[in-house]
């Protein structure tokens, strides 16, 4: 049980829960199984949310539960928790309203605490799902309105894709499938792209990331060298797919490739030869996890009748 104290710097969690401070660490990096708060120093802190969802790891690795799986199972849970506990999504909304003014007043500090409250409250998942992306989507539709400005959504932007961009430094670590996720040359809206990673590697996957505005002979060029399980491209207008379809096709014709994006449309999947993702980005990660089951699929076992051969394995 977590008791009232208030938010604590890593080693007093640590020597309150009886877990080093380097494991928490390790678990935050890799697992974002907690996420600190900031004081008004700067100062990173864990409160009682933080202190309940190591307890309750450890409760499940006394049970011989691995580190992964009691990782997944708790955060899910909590995520379970917190839906049933706010069923009409306020708690999202209220979160995007705070976010709305603090963007709007250039208030960096007041950002800050709201992806705080944001990624600590919610987890990785619902936070990037439910209040991250429908607010840079909601910024995009009001500077269409010119009810903002192009600064406003540069402010926003960097300080969110630089907390994001945080959250990566695993992205090598494991064997899970290897996705490569670009955007093509001349598309700089990436912030969804990197979402989706950021999913990807909390499902095991390694991810390698060229990001915005990279060039198609770049792309192929990676693409040769890392040799992954899965491409995806991504672009909020068909223009910026169509430019460089040869590549791409190219690129398709030895590789598993998805398009993604508004500007991925049914049409240009087609025509480039590749899947296209859904917009959604849950559904769009099991869509991924699908299209290399899809290409690698499990290594059949013979049976004493049988003269088939594996197609393949599991990655």
């Amino acid at each position: 049980m977590t008791s009232e104290r208030g938010p604590m710097r890593i080693g007093e969690l640590a020597a309150v829960v009886g877990v080093s401070a380097h494991v928490l660490r390790a678990w935050e990096r890799r697992y974002g199984l907690v996420e600190p708060l900031r004081s008004s120093g700067g100062y990173r802190l864990y409160g009682p949310e933080a202190e309940a969802r190591v307890r309750a790891v450890l409760a499940l690795r006394a049970q011989g539960v691995p580190v992964s799986s009691a990782v997944a199972q708790v955060l899910a849970e909590r995520r379970l928790g917190a839906e049933a506990a706010d069923p009409t999504g306020q708690a999202p909304r209220q979160l995007i309203a705070r976010l709305r003014e603090a963007v709007d007043r250039f208030d960096e500090r007041s950002v800050q605490v709201v992806l705080d409250d944001t990624l600590d409250g919610l987890g990785l998942e619902l936070a990037l799902c439910e209040v991250v992306l429908p607010y840079l989507v909601d910024l995009g539709e009001r500077w269409a309105r010119g009810e903002t400005t192009i600064g406003h959504e540069h402010f926003a932007s960097q300080l969110i894709r630089r907390r994001l961009s945080a959250r990566t430094l695993t992205w090598g670590v494991g064997t899970g499938p290897i996705a490569v996720l670009a955007c093509p040359a001349d598309e700089r809206h990436d912030i969804a792209l990197l979402a989706f990673g950021l999913l990807l590697g909390q499902a095991g996957w390694r991810i390698r990331f060229l990001g915005q505005d990279t060039p198609a002979s770049e792309l192929l060029g990676a693409v040769r060298v890392i040799g992954p399980d899965l491409v995806v491209i991504a672009a909020t207008r068909s223009e910026a797919f169509q430019a460089h379809a040869e590549t791409v096709r190219q690129i398709s014709a030895g590789h598993v490739v998805a398009v993604g994006g508004p500007g991925a449309t049914p049409a240009v999947a087609a025509d480039l030869g590749a899947a296209r993702l859904p917009t959604e980005l849950r559904a769009a990660v099991t869509a991924a996890n699908r299209l290399v089951n899809h290409a690698h699929p499990p290594a059949q076992t013979a049976t004493p009748t049988s003269t088939s051969t594996p197609q393949g394995v599991s990655r």
